[in-house]
């Protein structure tokens, strides 16, 4: 009788077991990707360095209810908060994988307001994506909130954040606090954006990184500036040759730095990268002086990572088929605006997605 029991119990366990994993199936999306990148950097007085990298992603992203959103991201690395590489070296040693994303995000789509918490993605527009202030890999933690107005051809989007960069059990805890606004609309065959933003630090002492100020002004031991940042950037999207392009500019100033407080970038993007065969070719300049942005969280790749440099970014990128894609980067920086030095990075990137 127990066994004719328990059969009836597997029997109703594997008849709704199609069910169960439906309704899994269709609130959490699990996808990733994986780049394989061979990496050239010559720095005038130094070696030649030749490396392979890697870097492997996996989120989870969840919709228990409508509106709400749940989301976790592994990623390889190590507590570097501006890079996700792993260099293939160490006899073979076996590699580290890090959380990398964990947040919610509640969506009141009646009015355009989005509230999100955790470590998450950037919370603030970039144009073209680019890093003059940010790092593309960095996932701050805190809270955001976003807010839309309008409907249409023109949208007005303000982002607030205020995001922990260091708890010291103390009522000193260093953090980052930013306002962010900017104006999107769309007219026949051209869409502009412009906006503004204001970062203001607080409380930052010591390094962020390793002992390392990456470009800013110290003592060793702390900043010797405060910072206090104001941003304005705009981005133009139009079509040439039946194809989506970009020109794009950043500016920031550091208004606590008395000196060497600036940075700018300009740009242009052609293409999008998209289907198989697609093809994308981009370019910007930048020059970032000493105290323009916090060092530790600006672009990792160009002038191998900080401010005080300037010079060229040039890519290209074409899918190869549904779910691969070539690119290949070119930086071609001078480190330090003054006594400048050469230093140039290329690399070639296979990415695998799923």
């Amino acid at each position: 009788m127990m066994k004719t029991n328990l059969m009836i119990v597997l029997a109703g366990l594997l008849a709704s077991a199609p069910t169960l994993a439906s309704e899994w199936t269709d609130t959490v999306t699990l996808k990733g990707d994986l780049r394989y990148r061979h990496e050239l950097i010559d720095q005038d007085g130094q070696e030649i360095r030749n490396r392979q990298r890697l870097r492997a992603r996996l989120s989870l992203i969840a919709e228990p209810e409508e509106h709400l959103q749940l989301g976790f991201r592994l990623v390889s690395g190590s507590d570097d908060p501006v890079s996700t590489n792993q260099t293939l070296d160490g006899a073979f040693s076996t590699k580290d994988i890090r959380l990398d994303r964990a947040f919610f995000a509640w969506n009141h789509i009646d009015s355009g307001t989005r509230l999100s918490g955790g470590k998450m993605a950037n919370p603030f527009l970039q144009p073209a994506k680019t890093e003059l202030i940010w790092d593309g890999d960095l996932s701050p933690e805190g809270l955001a909130l976003r807010h839309v107005f309008g409907a249409g051809n023109t949208k007005v989007m303000v982002n607030g954040a205020g995001l922990w960069l260091d708890e010291r059990s103390s009522d000193v805890n260093a953090g980052l606090y930013g306002v962010q606004g900017a104006l999107v609309h769309r007219m026949d065959g051209l869409q502009v954006t412009i906006g503004g933003s204001y970062f203001d630090y607080s409380n930052l002492q010591g390094s962020l990184v390793d002992g390392e100020f990456f470009g800013n002004t110290n003592d060793a031991d702390a900043f010797l500036a405060d910072f206090s940042l104001v941003e304005f950037f705009a981005e133009f999207g139009f079509e040439v040759i039946d194809r989506p392009a970009l020109i794009f500019v950043d500016f920031v100033t550091n208004q606590q730095a008395e000196t060497d407080h600036q940075g700018y970038l300009v740009g242009a993007v052609l293409g999008r990268v998209e289907k198989s065969g697609s093809w994308q070719v981009h370019y910007n300049y930048r020059e970032i002086q000493k105290d323009a942005v916090v060092g530790a969280l600006t672009d990792s790749d160009f002038r191998g990572g900080g401010t005080d440099g300037k010079g060229h970014e040039i890519g290209f990128g074409c899918q190869l088929s549904g779910q691969s894609t070539l690119a290949m980067s070119a930086f071609i920086n001078d480190l330090g605006l003054e006594n400048s030095v050469s230093y140039t990075r290329l690399q070639a990137d296979l990415i695998f997605k799923f």
